[in-house]
């Protein structure tokens, strides 16, 4: 485990708590005061402060967080569909290139290295991403229709859990079948870390971006076709992990597109995804078997 300073963890504090109180910045529609509608703002700017004070975050990293939020705003709100569309595409692209750690300007600290987290287990490296982490956050809240209250949110995980258990326990368990992961029950000191790391950083940008953006855009040509290009689009960018990997994507990415088509509210696909990361980090060998 690599030692990160406290200075360098303020800015990751303040930005997961940005995203975890985005949704205060509901639907236009939901009256909210406006202090709790910008709390995430709010945050997000303290949390770019202190990543420029802890040097995670440089001035060049700063103008692209700016351009970000600027294409997202006019992307949703300009009055002209044209701009819209045209907007909407910048803020894909630069999000993209931010997940991608294309974008300069981040020094993203290194949690692991190269770690073993059984002995039959693969080697597992872990950044605290803030780009990837900002890049989810500004999508979830522009692009992503979300629960309006606590109360619809529970509603609408109660009416889908089976679907959610049944896509966790089918992914997992055909990656057992392959010969990808297997059985590995280990409760790892590294992971409240984990859990934290890949809920707000990793599970919310990659729902946001493919759900929130892809899926939601497409919609419009059809929810079957939407669904289909956002979970397959999903496996796609796991190819990295080779075509094993890259299949069990797919194949929990089109499930993550069927939760969101059903409810309409990304902190279920976003709750889903981090089970199914969970349960493989506590139940399987992780990230796979060696």
């Amino acid at each position: 485990m690599q030692a990160i300073s406290a200075l360098a963890c303020l800015p990751f504090g303040f930005l997961g708590l940005s995203i975890a109180t985005a949704g205060l910045a509901a639907a236009p529609h939901i009256q909210r005061p406006p202090s709790l509608r910008h709390l995430w703002l709010v945050l997000l700017g303290l949390a770019v402060s202190a990543g420029l004070a802890a040097g995670v975050v440089h001035p060049s990293a700063g103008a692209s967080i700016a351009a970000l939020l600027a294409f997202a705003w006019l992307a949703t709100s300009h009055g002209n569909a044209v701009v819209r569309a045209c907007f909407t595409v910048l803020a894909l692209l630069l999000a993209f290139g931010l997940a991608l750690h294309a974008v300069p300007g981040f020094d993203n600290p290194l949690l692991l290295k190269d770690v073993r987290l059984s002995p039959d287990s693969a080697p597992y490296t872990m950044y605290a991403n803030f780009d990837k982490g900002v890049a989810g956050l500004v999508l979830l809240v522009f692009f992503c229709r979300r629960a309006s209250t606590w109360r619809d949110f529970a509603s609408a995980w109660r009416s889908q859990a089976p679907l959610s258990a049944a896509l966790v326990c089918g992914v997992l368990g055909a990656g057992w079948a392959i010969g990808l992961v297997h059985p590995d029950f280990k409760l790892s000191p590294f992971l409240p870390m984990f859990a934290v790391v890949n809920l707000l950083f990793v599970c919310v940008a990659e729902e946001a971006f493919f759900r929130g953006v892809i899926q939601g855009q497409l919609a419009r040509f059809g929810e079957t076709m939407a669904a289909t290009v956002s979970g397959l689009l999903f496996g796609a960018a796991h190819l990295g992990g080779g075509w094993q990997f890259a299949a069990l994507a797919s194949l929990a990415g089109l499930g993550y597109a069927l939760l969101y088509s059903r409810t309409r509210r990304i902190e279920i696909p976003i709750a889903t995804h981090f089970l199914l990361n969970l349960a493989h980090f506590i139940v399987f060998t992780y990230p796979r078997s060696a």
